[in-house]
């Protein structure tokens, strides 16, 4: 057996000791001219600083499991590369996972973010909002003007990039539409939730496997199959950090506090089944809560009880473990036994089993 958490804790480390290369702690004229190009005028060091530098590394010194940068030098080692030859390319998906933090925050109005004052709250949220942009520009540049690359790779990873990135969007968007009550949701149904929460949670997962078979310069309908896997990995997560999520005696990564997504009126699988399963009476209670966007604690037990009493996270485990077992029954066949093929499949394992 091996230990996914302690992988993922070491690979952690190498992330965090690439994301200080690429993005320091304090500007100068001439970092900021390696990613702009030189100033015509004169570039503002500290304001730079201010507005850019210490609220990213504010963010990212308050933790996350840096697990899909783990998942992209899996894939790469599985290939058949090295993955130390492409380490640095492992703070993409990372650096893009937090900036989409940064804007959900925004949107769902959340005030903290892993036990701490959210970007939002500490910094502003227009310092947020240009923020979480940045980080999804900026890794661009990392490949972008990578000497080593060729031009035909360049060009794949944009292609994936910018496909992926328009996919968050989409299930970005659908989810807000769904907690703002845009929609009716008891029209919702399970393939809208698996769909959303492909295009949302599992597309940087998705991008992570694609960018390594993009290095392999693998074939395009591999790559594809191994993005699927990918995504299946994104979205048994969001299901696992959803029951986490009302347990009350754990905590997800997600905000960092148990009912937070009751209060945020987020539409998880485990609300899709209750609603479908539910009385008149429980299905109308629930509705109401999750519309009321409550904080009130006695309001996010009753709304967590109404889920257990449908054996809705009982059902949402099983959904997760059968995205896994098809996912991974369509990317065996194209990966050859190696160390890193046995450390994927326990990985994915590991994303539905986890209990934080």
């Amino acid at each position: 057996m091996i230990d996914i958490n302690l992988l993922i804790s070491e690979n952690a480390k190498l992330v965090d000791k690439q994301l200080k290369q690429y993005i320091p702690t304090i500007a100068s004229e001439e970092y900021i001219s390696s990613i702009l190009n030189k100033p015509k005028y004169a570039y503002d060091n500290q304001a730079f600083t201010k507005s850019i530098l210490n609220p990213f590394w504010y963010l990212l010194d308050l933790g996350g499991k840096r697990w899909r940068p783990t998942l992209m030098l899996l894939f790469i080692e599985a290939l058949g590369k090295n993955s130390k030859d492409y380490l640095r390319f492992c703070i993409i998906p990372e650096v893009i996972h937090n900036a989409t933090l940064v804007h959900d925050d925004i949107e769902d109005k959340s005030e903290t973010r892993r036990g701490a004052p959210a970007v939002h709250i500490k910094y502003g949220i227009d310092v947020a909002t240009n923020l979480g942009d940045f980080m999804q520009f900026f890794p661009m540049r990392i490949f972008s003007s990578d000497p080593k690359l060729s031009l035909e790779i360049k060009n794949k990873l944009f292609g994936c990039y910018i496909e992926n990135l328009t996919r968050v969007t989409v299930g970005q968007g659908v989810d807000i539409a769904w907690h703002a009550g845009l929609i009716n949701l008891e029209n919702i149904t399970e393939q809208n939730y698996l769909q959303m929460s492909t295009d949302k949670t599992g597309v940087l997962a998705r991008l992570s496997c694609e960018f390594a078979g993009i290095f392999a310069e693998i074939d395009e309908k591999t790559i594809k199959t191994i993005g699927d896997f990918g995504a299946g990995i994104g979205v048994a997560f969001q299901i696992q950090d959803d029951i986490l999520n009302i347990d009350e005696s754990k905590v997800s990564e997600s905000k960092g506090g148990v009912g937070d997504d009751i209060t945020e009126g987020k539409i998880s699988l485990m609300v899709i089944h209750t609603l479908k399963k539910a009385s008149e009476g429980d299905k109308k209670s629930l509705l109401s809560i999750l519309a009321e966007h409550t904080t009130d604690k006695e309001k996010i037990s009753k709304a967590i009880s109404i889920l257990n009493k449908y054996d809705s996270i009982k059902y949402s485990k099983k959904i997760a473990q059968k995205i896994i077992n098809e996912a991974w029954e369509k990317v065996e066949p194209v990966l050859k036994e190696s160390k890193a093929k046995e450390q994927l499949k326990e990985f994915a394992e590991f994303m539905i089993n986890r209990s934080r």
